[in-house]
């Protein structure tokens, strides 16, 4: 390249990008076409005069998104936010969740809720907005314990902000036995709540983990240590809804599915915009398996979990 040409395109760089000039008054000051200038622009970026910086914490959450989506075409959408320095996961990551929520959600809108520790906090983050009238329903039977984070309560408390109405799963999440299971189930009321959640124009679900020392079920009682040791034993690493799948995303059959009341993991799938928000490294390889079983479209993150995520999908091919 000759010294006339890299001056050229350095003052072309400099007045464009350093001193905000347009393209068409760069044109017209040098006296050279529009569409030469962008050429010009083009060629400074990929000979490296012209090297392009973020200086943002969120510049390396962009890049990891990319990367996720890279993985995983099937996701609709991915958001990656800062991992909080001492903070708190699950604020950070509710907060991201009611962002997201309030950009996307319309007038009149079907939403579907789960339960957890984050989706309380979602609840707890969203503003004052636009939208009216939407609809939640939940996708899971009811915390007997921790009443903060039952589904019912991020129901309600979300038709309240949005000034809608909440329809839910008249029983517990987890019952006695499978034939309890089904006289729940096939409740006309519950029916109804369940035809409506295959109809969710959007859909908020937590990602849980077989660690007992995070797991909602073994927080809340519904099941104890041996049955966590049984679902490990079966190749278990997260579930989504109560419903467990293996690090493939592969649907584990146990007993405790056949007493759960909830909506079919195989309906979710079907089902668009479901986002699951969800963090931490003990929750790694549970939010990978549910990207490979494609329960979830939409992805909020932290940025760690996110690149431990990325790091072992490569490492496990």
């Amino acid at each position: 390249m000759s010294t006339n040409e890299v001056e050229l395109l350095t003052r072309v760089a400099w007045l464009h990008f350093m001193e905000g000039v347009t393209q068409r008054e760069i044109a017209k000051k040098l006296g050279i076409s529009q569409p030469k200038v962008a050429r010009l622009l083009d060629r400074a970026k990929k000979c490296g005069i012209v090297r392009i910086s973020i200086a943002s914490p969120y510049a390396n959450c962009l890049a990891i998104e990319g990367e996720l989506r890279r993985l995983f075409p099937h996701l609709e959408d991915v958001v990656v936010v800062p991992a909080p320095q001492g903070g708190d996961l699950f604020a950070s990551l509710g907060r991201a969740g009611a962002w997201y929520l309030e950009r996307v959600l319309q007038d009149g809108d079907l939403v579907g809720i789960a339960w957890g520790r984050t989706l309380k906090h979602v609840a707890s983050s969203v503003q004052g907005t636009r939208v009216r009238n939407l609809k939640f329903v939940t996708l899971v039977g009811g915390l007997t314990a921790s009443a903060s984070l039952n589904p019912y309560t991020i129901g309600e408390k979300l038709a309240s902000i949005f000034e809608g109405e909440c329809y839910y799963l008249y029983a517990p999440a987890v019952v006695e036995s499978e034939e309890i299971r089904n006289f729940y189930l096939n409740e006309r009321i519950n029916q109804k709540t369940l035809e409506l959640a295959r109809q969710t124009r959007w859909s908020l679900v937590g990602i849980g983990t077989v660690d007992a020392r995070h797991s909602i079920y073994a927080l809340t009682g519904f099941i104890d240590y041996h049955e966590l040791e049984l679902l490990r034993q079966k190749g278990a690493v997260g579930d989504i809804l109560g419903q467990f799948y293996d690090r493939q995303g592969n649907l584990i059959d146990t007993p405790l599915h056949r007493r759960t009341v909830a909506l079919p993991l195989e309906d979710l799938r079907k089902m668009k915009n479901v986002i699951g928000i969800a963090g931490g490294k003990e929750k790694v390889e549970a939010i990978l398996g549910a990207l490979r079983g494609k329960y979830i479209k939409i992805l909020i993150t932290d940025e760690e979990t996110a690149r431990d995520i990325v790091e072992l999908a490569k490492r496990e091919g």
